[in-house]
């Protein structure tokens, strides 16, 4: 099966990265520091807290992703997180910075196919002071997928927010949908393994 490499589009400059699958963007939204307990003050409440749900994922080193969960893991939680039939294949994070004076975003991507066409799943990742990054409910879901005629799609963005999705081949009526969701449930009952603690164990 022929591997497309990634291609990322901002400002009118188009960039090739080579990678295993297609490619999505996304932002991430940064925390600079979580409250003990994973507790922060509800918006208009005076004392009251809510639960943060975030489930940590990877932490940045040195600009490298590192992996605490393994991403297989993710494959079946994206398949039920589509809910239409998709079957995902590749799960990764990926950063987003098109100039250096833009704050890094980190983003949590699942790619697979659907009847054939294909479609990718970007939702914003939270990061720590730490580098820690963490996958909340809150994290906003961005879906792209192809319609008939188109190859595949892929996310656009200005400096590290989505704006919009276009199928790569940009011939006449070859067209992806781009669709927004403020909240996901992608890891909504799902218990998680930890690389790092099963590698302490042994």
């Amino acid at each position: 099966m022929h591997i497309p490499a990634f291609i990322l589009v901002c400002s009118g400059r188009t960039f090739l990265l080579a990678a295993l699958l297609f490619f999505v963007a996304s932002a991430c939204t940064r925390r600079e520091a979580f409250l003990e307990e994973s507790e922060v003050p509800a918006e208009g409440g005076e004392g009251e807290v809510v639960t943060y749900d975030g489930q940590l994922l990877a932490q940045v080193v040195f600009d490298s992703v590192d992996y605490i969960v393994p991403t297989q893991d993710l494959l079946q939680p994206f398949i039920r997180e589509f809910g239409d039939g998709t079957v995902v294949n590749k799960v990764m994070i990926r950063k987003v910075q098109e100039t250096e004076e833009d704050e890094p975003a980190y983003y949590l991507v699942g790619m697979g196919m659907r009847n054939g066409a294909y479609s990718a799943m970007a939702l914003e990742l939270d990061i720590a002071s730490d580098n820690s990054l963490y996958l909340s409910s809150k994290g906003a879901k961005h879906i792209c997928q192809a319609a008939a005629g188109c190859g595949f799609c892929y996310f656009t963005f200005a400096g590290n927010k989505i704006t919009g999705c276009e199928c790569a081949s940009r011939a006449p009526g070859n067209n992806c949908v781009h669709k927004v969701s403020r909240q996901n449930n992608l890891l909504k009952d799902v218990r998680l393994r930890n690389m790092r603690q099963e590698t302490k164990k042994k």
